[in-house]
């Protein structure tokens, strides 16, 4: 049987919209936010850094896995509050790892993104439950899963009709001294030819240092991750949760080294909004193109393109542009939209 989780032979990607944002198109949109959520103070302002240094998503961990009971755990239902208001407030979609069944559908109605925690990756029962709930669904590695394994895991979801499912590489355990994990950067090519599903990086995991976090970073946009999981807290060192997270200062740092800066990101919009209103303009084209068709007039009018040209320079002189500069991006508009109407006119019979 295949399985819905591998490429099967087809060439396309999945995409897994998330309000504005769309996972497996997006230029490396960043997760980012603390490890644990431990107060109103710490992710309103987490929140405040996300949105200004150019993350796509906010995340926090209400329900806070830990290898010991004497850890801290969390706040619950009051930290999915937390989250979710921060979210609200600076507008951007929320995460938050689920690692109960029980917790599942509240934390379904609180939060955009359910994330699954490496421990419970082969948590058969919790991922159908995930994949009944219909949300977006962030499925770790296991620190001991092999790729095959991996998939398997996604393959619980989907099974129950959920088709959005993003694999994340976290590092696995390895021969080493080390006490951390260590990435398996090499995951993401190998999986890219497996499998259709969006893969991200969170590198916080197996850094073994904050000082660490950027490479792994670097080299997960390197190999063609989708994007990436920041762990990022207002000040690391007396975090009640892990050492590994990120200041404010080293993840502006770091979103730039990564070219996906808040003012990187502004550029992406207005050029996507410029993409936009073109093709607006272009509709808009063709049917004064129709117009000019049924009452016999040509599609070239001389003067009018002028009058218009000459209106654009105008106004590429008042916001500081080279008029010419901008007259002839205009030029090549107007081009493309005369070849446009002489194909609709050939296309087109006579009336």
């Amino acid at each position: 049987m295949e399985r819905k989780a591998e490429r099967n032979g087809t060439h396309g990607s999945t995409v897994i919209t998330i309000g504005s944002v769309r996972l497996g198109h997006d230029p490396f949109p960043v997760i980012a936010g603390p490890c644990a959520i431990e107060s109103e103070e710490q992710m309103e302002t987490v929140a405040d850094a996300a949105v200004e240094y150019g993350a796509s998503l906010l995340r926090g961990n209400a329900y806070k896995p830990a290898s010991s009971p004497y850890d801290f755990h969390g706040l619950g239902s009051d930290g999915l509050d937390l989250l979710a208001a921060a979210g609200r407030r600076v507008g951007l979609p929320t995460v938050t790892q689920v690692t109960e069944a029980v917790h599942a559908e509240e934390i379904a109605q609180k939060v955009d993104v359910l994330e699954v925690a490496s421990a419970n990756m082969q948590d058969f029962e919790l991922l159908r439950v995930l994949g009944r709930l219909g949300k977006p669904v962030l499925l770790r590695r296991g620190p001991s899963a092999t790729l095959d394994e991996w998939l398997w895991s996604a393959e619980y979801v989907l099974a129950e009709g959920n088709e959005q499912v993003v694999l994340v590489e976290r590092g696995i355990r390895t021969f080493g001294t080390g006490r951390t994990d260590m990435l398996d950067i090499n995951s993401v090519p190998s999986l890219r030819e497996l499998t259709h599903l969006p893969i991200i990086v969170d590198p916080s995991h197996a850094a073994g240092g904050a000082s660490r976090v950027r490479p792994l970073a670097l080299a997960a946009q390197g190999v063609g991750a989708d994007g990436l999981i920041v762990e990022v807290h207002p000040s690391p060192e007396i975090a009640r949760s892990s050492d590994k997270q990120l200041g404010f200062g080293p993840f502006s740092d770091l979103m730039v080294a990564l070219g996906i800066h808040r003012m990187r990101t502004d550029i992406d919009q207005i050029d996507r909004q410029i993409v936009r209103l073109l093709g607006r303009r272009q509709d808009l084209s063709q049917r004064i193109g129709e117009v000019k068709h049924e009452r016999g007039m040509p599609v070239q009018i001389p003067d009018r393109e002028a009058e218009l040209l000459d209106i654009i320079r105008k106004e590429a002189v008042h916001h500081g542009l080279e008029p010419e500069h901008v007259a002839d991006l205009f030029g090549r508009v107007l081009s493309e939209s005369r070849r446009l109407q002489h194909e609709m006119r050939a296309e087109t019979p006579d009336a």
